[in-house]
């Protein structure tokens, strides 16, 4: 009789199971999908050891658990919310508490078995499209064989199980620890309280705007915050804060703009006499009352989810852009040599048919010690000393016709400079140089410009800046040491087997270590940097000080596709993982907004009863549930935009990147899902009261 009546009542909650089912079913072929992934060898092994793509499905198998756990605990608790009355007669008819609970806890597992068998069914079949994505994100040609992964779903199920059990004994301590009337009073007083404002919940309403509107004036101001907070007390620390400040600002804004904003606009809407008694607004601002004071937490909670998955996306984006950009930075070109192993390098490519050496140029550098002032963020500016790298104009120009990334530079005087500094593409309002050079030899320097640097891996250049002097001060420089670098493309049918045939000839290895020391003294600039060590014996086990000799290597060679190739793998891995959690994090919120409200349509039902009793035509009753779900699902997804629209733009003031019309799409995205979410709920929401589902 007992299981009877729980098959019943579980009928009767079929719609609210139903979404419950498809989320955690979506879940499961998510989860199984990132897991069965590290184990399908011809992907993993087509990617290599230097790409740990384990590591990063594993991180986002860890990122889903947590994401359905918070899911599976929210609706859980509607569940027992919404069954109130199921478990009060249970207690009527004498059942005790462990009884209740056993029978919950049994529900809950014959749902989550099934959703868990389901979606191992789903992600079998799945997973070989999930890892064709992964393949096309990461630019591999690998074959996607359909298979399935029998320790991927012993794992699967051991975890959803664990799950499971976490919510089935939350259950069970809920229903231990509170009476059904205990809940049924709570909700009365709340619902008593809820006429009037007090004089601290309007200020509170106040300061949600508030401290929303000053999270996107920062945000939008963001520079000059970060320098503000820099100069104030935290120094460049000041950098990383201000996006922190920002985000718990608007979170902050947000609790308080559900919790008491939306509060005080219906209790403001309801001073309006002309309205509130016009058609049903007069019901409508009732009901949106209940539903604003119930779902506080719940809405406040969904639009910081909804952001944060949305900003990783746009941050997701960023690191793309980062990561491929870096590429064109360390590797702008095929090939760049250094001297002592261009000639290993070039019989390799010699040997290898159809493959030629195109557009070799050979970069002349000159290393010499210079004092000059550096200022990062609002520090105190920094006398430095130690070499430079002087590369002549008409050098320049020359690298410049086979590198495309070089922007063209104009030197007006003899004594002008142009710095080329990495760090330019994506903190370069963060660095800045002196206006002068001086080098050890007396010469003076003056800086016409700051660029980007896109000579190659620093690393081949002892990873000191690098300058671009005219061709006549480049003859002057006498001091210090020279270096060759060779920068040239290559013609070949297969990049990859060329690339593994020179790995295979010449390691990459550090070379030609140099050794300098400098000083300033009476207005000049002493030492040397030389490539071997002036330090007399005497002083090698001396502890090391930043005033004593010091000793730098270059590295011997790099590539354009060993680079492409790892980023592409590595920032395709990134962008999948992100996008996919992005998703489901999206799919989580509207089916918590959409079980919330089937939650709300049962307690509502007599209420609409009620109005078709006095003769409420139907239509108009369907339209007065689409203007309340309206105000459940609408402002959580305007603000939680809004929220990750500012975000991606603070982004894009600390990193330059192309790859931002990946965020606002996913915005576009957020918004028809939520629609998506709004129209069913509102049809599925009408059907109820209008007697369809009733139990």
């Amino acid at each position: 009789m007992i299981f009877n009546l729980s098959w019943k009542n579980f009928k009767g909650q079929f719609l609210n199971y139903l979404v419950y089912f498809v989320s955690m079913t979506f879940a499961v072929v998510v989860y199984y999908c990132f897991n069965a992934i590290t184990y399908n060898r011809n992907l993993t092994n087509r990617v290599g050891q230097e790409i740990h793509i384990d590591s990063a499905m594993n991180l986002g198998g860890i990122l889903v658990v947590v994401m359905i756990l918070g899911f599976m605990f929210a609706a859980n608790h509607f569940f027992l919310l919404k069954r109130g009355k199921e478990i009060g007669l249970y207690h009527l008819i004498g059942m005790r508490k462990e009884q209740i609970s056993f029978l919950f806890f049994i529900e809950t597992l014959i749902l989550g078995a099934i959703s868990l068998v389901s979606g191992l069914i789903l992600g079998v079949i799945f997973s070989k499209l999930f890892s064709m994505i992964l393949a096309k994100a990461m630019f591999l040609q690998v074959e996607s064989l359909f298979y399935a992964s029998i320790p991927s779903m012993v794992q699967t199920g051991i975890v959803f199980v664990f799950m499971l059990l976490a919510v089935s004994f939350r259950s069970s301590w809920l229903i231990y620890r509170y009476q059904v009337s205990d809940l049924l009073s709570k909700r009365k007083k709340r619902a008593a309280n809820s006429t009037k404002l007090s004089v601290l919940e309007i200020v509170l309403s106040v300061l949600g705007i508030v401290f929303i509107l000053t999270g996107y004036i920062l945000s939008y101001n963001v520079i000059r915050f970060a320098t503000f907070l820099m100069k104030a007390a935290f120094g460049f620390a000041g950098f990383l804060i201000a996006p922190v400040a920002i985000m718990l600002i608007c979170m902050v804004g947000t609790y308080l703009f559900f919790n008491y904003t939306m509060n005080l606009v219906v209790y403001l809407f309801g001073k309006d006499k002309f309205n509130y008694y016009r058609n049903l607004n007069m019901l409508a601002l009732g009901n949106t009352k209940k539903h604003v004071r119930r779902s506080g937490n719940t809405l406040s909670f969904v639009t910081i989810f909804i952001a944060i998955a949305l900003g990783m996306i746009g941050g997701a984006a960023s690191f793309y852009t980062i990561g491929m950009n870096s590429v064109n930075i360390t590797a702008p070109t095929d090939f760049i040599v250094a001297q002592d192993d261009f000639e290993k390098v070039a019989q390799v490519i010699e040997n290898k048919t159809d493959t030629k050496i195109d557009s070799l140029v050979k970069l002349n550098y000159k290393l010499t010690g210079s004092r000059f002032h550096l200022k990062i963020g609002q520090d105190a500016e920094e006398n430095n000393l130690s070499p430079i790298n002087i590369l002549a104009l008409s050098n320049y120009r020359e690298f410049q016709k086979i590198n495309p990334y070089l922007k063209k530079i104009e030197l007006h005087n003899k004594q002008d400079i142009v710095i080329l500094d990495s760090i330019q593409n994506i903190l370069g309002g963060f660095i800045r140089y002196g206006s002068d050079f001086t080098l050890s030899d007396g010469i003076k320097l003056h800086v016409s410009d700051v660029r980007a640097d896109f000579l190659g891996q620093d690393l081949l250049r002892y990873t000191f800046p690098t300058v671009v002097v005219s061709d006549e001060q480049f003859k002057e420089i006498n001091s210090g040491i020279s270096y060759t670098l060779n920068a040239f493309n290559v013609h070949t049918n297969d990049e990859e087997e060329l690339v593994n045939k020179i790995s295979e000839e010449v390691k990459p290895k550090w070379i030609a270590p140099v050794y300098y020391k400098y000083q300033w003294v009476d207005n000049q600039l002493l030492g040397y940097t030389a490539k071997t060590s002036q330090k007399a014996e005497n002083e090698q086990s001396k502890e090391y000080s930043e005033d004593d000799e010091q000793e730098y290597w270059q590295l011997n060679y790099t590539n354009r596709f060993s680079e492409l190739r790892y980023n592409r793998r590595a920032m395709g891995l990134f962008i999948y993982v992100a996008m996919f959690l992005g998703v489901l994090a999206l799919i989580i919120t509207g089916s918590i907004l959409m079980l919330q409200q089937f939650s709300e349509a049962e307690k509502e039902k007599e209420n609409y009863d009620l109005l078709k009793n006095i003769g409420i035509p139907k239509k108009e009753i369907t339209k007065l549930v689409y203007q309340q779900n309206s105000i459940i699902f609408f402002p959580p997804m305007i603000i939680g935009v809004l929220h990750a629209t500012f975000a991606i733009y603070v982004f894009s003031k600390f990193i330059s990147s192309s790859g931002y019309w990946l965020a606002y799409l996913s915005c576009g995205l957020l918004i028809l899902i939520y629609l998506a979410y709004y129209f069913l709920t509102s049809a599925i929401y009408s059907r109820i009261i209008h007697g369809k589902y009733r139990q």
